[in-house]
């Protein structure tokens, strides 16, 4: 038992540079070009009835508000419809909130025939105007090569000037970009320390994907100075949130006593079968590796499914959309 503990802590140093190899391709859990909601720009105080008044003199905040009711069902029955309706009386008065919406409108297929290139065409305007949502819209189209021709060197451009306003997704992606390069075996924008710097702002922000890598990043001293303790403090609420990621390796905190844990293997099993329930092949991996080496009696597996059983999330406060507030 004491062999397997050895190896396993080996190999836990070294899932970094398997991780690395993957490159951009983690940006691809981004719900990134196919949001629809708003920008974070300032918005009216309306009702449905003073916002229908509103719009009634093609007030485009108003016709924006109400597209948001009818896309989500708020208050009214859903309509897409409807809502791209009023998306495109506000958005052919240069409202940028509303031409954001009509482009993620467009890429989705929701409420229209998908089209990449209206998506593109759209989103171009209101990043024009300087909308943070569209502008990292844009940029996610580039890094994918949707709608147009792979283009990193844009997609960073896009990124920074939406994170430059707060755009949590935007800081995101660079500090994925910075951390993983554009590609495998990309190290000619590997940078950590600056992937680090992108990575604390959104995960300050409270953007779960981000707190998960920033726990990473301190166990293991990418970019930053290990830290045991920045490691548990970043993993732990990104964990009790639901991140899979965050799930397995908090795990690997008990099961190695690590951050001032103590040894705790019914912990670490509860962990590992959250995190592989949601498909991480960390998790998946730990848990088949726990069960081979039959680390626990049946009575504490019994005990770590239960508890496992008995976990809810707690409640992801996160916006996507969140900008410059």
């Amino acid at each position: 038992m004491f062999i397997v503990h050895v190896i396993k802590i080996w190999i836990n140093r070294y899932k970094f540079t398997v991780k690395k190899s993957f490159g951009i391709c983690y940006l691809a859990t981004l719900a990134g070009i196919l949001i629809l909601t708003t920008s974070g720009a300032a918005a009216k105080d309306f009702t449905l009835d003073t916002a229908r008044a509103a719009a009634a003199t093609n007030d485009p905040a108003a016709e924006y508000f109400l597209a948001e009711k009818y896309a989500d069902g708020t208050g009214v029955a859903r309509d897409y419809s409807q809502a791209i309706q009023y998306l495109r009386q506000a958005a052919a008065q240069g409202y940028a909130p509303a031409q954001t919406g009509l482009a993620s409108c467009y890429a989705h297929g929701t409420g229209v025939q998908q089209d990449y290139g209206a998506a593109l065409q759209w989103y171009g305007k209101a990043a024009a105007q300087g909308d943070p949502l569209a502008q990292y819209s844009l940029g996610y189209a580039c890094a994918h090569g949707i709608g147009t021709t792979t283009n990193f060197d844009e997609a960073v451009t896009y990124w920074q000037k939406a994170a430059a306003q707060g755009q949590v997704l935007a800081q995101y992606a660079l500090g994925q970009f910075y951390l993983y390069g554009a590609y495998s075996g990309d190290t000619n924008h590997i940078n950590y320390a600056t992937a680090a710097q992108w990575l604390n702002k959104a995960a300050t922000r409270g953007y779960l994907p981000a707190m998960g890598t920033m726990g990473y990043m301190y166990q293991f001293g990418v970019g930053v100075k290990h830290d045991w303790q920045q490691a548990l403090r970043w993993t732990r609420p990104a964990a009790l949130r639901g991140d899979p990621t965050a799930e397995d390796d908090l795990g690997l905190m008990y099961e190695n006593a690590n951050a001032g844990l103590s040894r705790d293997l019914v912990q670490a099993y509860k962990w590992f079968l959250l995190s592989s329930e949601q498909g991480d092949a960390g998790g998946k991996h730990d848990v088949i590796e726990f069960n081979l080496a039959h680390v626990l009696s049946p009575e504490q597996m019994a005990q770590a499914q239960k508890i496992a059983a008995d976990f809810h999330p707690q409640t992801n406060i996160n916006s996507l959309a969140q900008s410059s507030n």
